[in-house]
């Protein structure tokens, strides 16, 4: 039996760490947050580097841990949502527990290092941490690569009795960190030494005991944890639901889905009174991307409707034409060109138009929804039926084949198109819908017969196969009633055929033309960003094939046992077994990406096919049809308030 409503529990923090996981099995070590920046740790037992507290950024590694004048790796390393732990154990038997937090609200790194003497002698041994780093202000614009600091340019390194002072004669930044003692320690058999490291900025809270910081740092994430969940909290406009399951690893994703959206909020911008920066944190710590945070945008209108309000009319401040994100810090926009951006503009103002009910907004922003669906129309070269949607650049940055007339962004259009219509009046309307159909045909003649997979046709006249995610999630969500049950069937059986790994699946087939030099692990053949397959399985839903959706977020479930959700997870072929299993890709990849909450939205959307009307009513999807799964959905927002609903063998009520 499910859990009544009353009786609803949201996960604990600690339900959702990852497992230990040894050096030699990560490449990408874990990230620590908190709302005001976040650090990556290193393969050193109290190392880290990327922190960045915008305007403030590193260079070089801090608190880089030293044993008898060697730098000590650890050997397993744990995530949590609230910090990281990493382990090792000497040879002159000192076990030694480093615990990395931030924080509550505060720019001041937290470590905690227990020394355990576990063998059966007295070690005598000298312990210290080193720091070639340097910490720099930056004002004004930053980008996908953050602002690189050169330790080497106007830093002056001062040793004092307690702590090591690094000063940055640029910009005036002022770092203090912990010394460990300066003579060596003696630690009997079975004795533990704890050593209480912080790291700040000009001084901030240097009164405040080590000790109320550290236990603060996890209330406080527990705190905002639970106020996420918590209909009419002080924290957040809104509220995410709650999912009761009889299915863990459905349980699972969808709280990390959502947790994994919690580690990048940011509330300290003067931009944004919240916004959710995209990665980290190692790039793009002040951006929030327009194509990234649609993926998610239901899931965004759901916790924070006013802060997401806020921030889309900050969006129509920058030439999205031009750029690709926003950067809070400054207020500007950053990057090249995206081609989904018109695509993503208008799913993310139209889902939180629908999901709260916010009538007025939708009617205020008609045209600019109109102008956005319309995109697609200057793009069209004469003689052309498709769209041209850019080059390389322009899309996934590493697919050289899947450029120009794409059928993926066509589709897209087409959807938008038949939304934005319901806005019109019924003669505009028919008009727009006329328009469009065209399109549609086009899109449809570039299937590919009993394949699943698609062709893009180039500037100059010649078509390519492109076995590509992308193609299938974009056309399967907007173009849903124009694909018979047998396309449908093939679609998906390519997913499972060529794109499904252990674990994971791959955004590109092995089998792409552009495979071999298309090797990027979100957007490539060996990996896929994090919100693929997320969308992967809402496409199966909105197929009817709720087993098959079932079977792909189990899949899934595995890799989550590492950390968040990362920008991507890379594929690693197993020696002997011939195996493809996950791994958080280093490779121009981030820790973090807002867009695994995708993942929420593929249980919101599918697994419950709740959606909006344009008055904010809400439609149930394939009501009658049986789920695979048992489970409830508490605390629904919507604009005639808070609803539940059910899910199962008799379908969704």
């Amino acid at each position: 039996m499910l859990t009544n409503a009353v009786d609803a529990q949201v996960p604990s923090l600690d339900s959702l760490a990852g497992k230990w996981l040894s050096g030699d099995e990560i490449v990408a070590y874990p990230s620590v947050t908190n709302t005001c920046g976040a650090i990556g740790t290193t393969e050193n037992l109290t190392g880290f580097h990327f922190c960045n507290f915008p305007p403030i950024a590193q260079g070089g590694d801090a608190a880089v841990f030293h044993l008898n004048g060697k730098p000590i790796e650890a050997h397993s390393f744990r995530w949590f949502p609230y910090q990281v732990e990493r382990t090792v154990l000497t040879a002159n038997g000192l076990e030694l527990l480093s615990t990395t937090r931030l924080a509550e609200n505060g720019q001041i790194v937290l470590i905690r290092l227990q020394v355990k003497n576990v063998g059966a002698q007295s070690v005598t041994a000298k312990f210290e941490l080193k720091h070639p780093t340097g910490f720099r202000k930056y004002e004004g614009v930053w980008d996908w690569n953050n602002r690189n600091v050169n330790t080497k340019e106007n830093f002056e390194h001062e040793t004092q009795a307690q702590h090591e002072i690094i000063h940055d004669m640029k910009t005036g930044v002022i770092t203090k960190i912990t010394r460990l003692p300066f003579e060596p320690i003696t630690i009997r058999p079975g004795a533990v030494r704890t050593f209480e490291i912080t790291c700040s900025f000009s001084n901030e809270r240097m009164n405040e005991p080590f000790g109320k910081m550290f236990a603060d740092a996890r209330s406080g994430w527990e705190r905002r944890w639970q106020d996420a969940f918590t209909p009419g909290n002080r924290r957040y406009s809104g509220n995410f639901p709650t999912l009761i399951s009889d299915n863990p690893k459905l349980n699972r994703m969808y709280y990390m889905a959502l947790m994994t959206l919690l580690q990048m909020e940011r509330t300290n911008f003067k931009y944004s009174r919240r916004f959710f920066a995209t990665v980290g944190p190692r790039y793009g710590t002040t951006l929030e991307y327009f194509w990234d945070t649609a993926l998610f945008s239901t899931t965004y209108s759901l916790l924070d409707p006013r802060g997401f309000r806020e921030n889309l009319k900050r969006w129509l401040t920058v030439d999205i034409h031009n750029h690709y994100a926003i950067d809070y810090l400054s207020g500007q926009g950053v990057g090249p060109w995206y081609a989904p951006n018109d695509y993503s503009m208008f799913t993310a103002f139209w889902n939180y138009a629908t999901t709260t009910g916010d009538t007025e907004f939708l009617k205020d922003h008609r045209d600019r929804l109109l102008s956005w669906a319309n995109a697609w129309k200057p793009r069209v070269a004469p003689g052309e039926m498709l769209a041209d949607w850019g080059d390389n650049d322009n899309i996934l940055e590493c697919g050289p084949d899947y450029v120009h007339m794409i059928p993926s962004l066509n589709a897209a259009h087409v959807g938008i198109t038949k939304k934005v219509a319901q806005l019109l009046p019924d003669d505009e309307a028919d008009k727009l819908l006329a328009e469009v159909k065209p399109l549609a045909s086009a899109v449809l003649n570039q299937y590919v017969i009993r394949s699943g997979v698609w062709q893009t046709k180039h500037r100059n006249g010649t078509s390519v196969v492109s076995r590509h995610v992308y193609d299938y999630l974009t056309i399967g969500m907007n173009m849903t009633d124009y694909l018979t049950p047998e396309m449908r069937h093939e679609m998906t059986d390519f997913v499972s055929r060529e794109l499904v790994a252990d674990g994971w699946i791959r955004a590109m087939s092995m089998s792409d033309p552009a495979a071999p030099i298309s090797d990027r692990p979100d957007h490539g053949p060996k990996g896929s960003y994090c919100a693929w397959p997320a969308l992967a399985a809402l496409t199966m839903a909105k197929f009817g094939q709720f087993y098959e959706m079932k079977e792909l977020l189990e899949l899934c479930e595995a890799a989550t046992w590492q950390g968040p959700f990362p920008q991507a997870f890379e594929l690693i072929q197993m020696p002997l077994t011939g195996h493809w299993i996950p791994r958080i890709s280093l490779r121009g990849a981030d820790y973090n990406e807002t867009s695994g909450a995708a993942f929420a939205e593929a249980v919101i959307h599918g697994l419950f096919g709740i959606d909006f009307d344009i008055h904010g009513n809400v439609i149930l999807d394939q009501s009658t049809t049986a789920r695979p799964i048992m489970a409830q959905l508490l605390n629904v927002r919507t604009k005639d308030g808070l609803r539940d609903f059910h899910c199962g063998l008799v379908g969704v009520r």
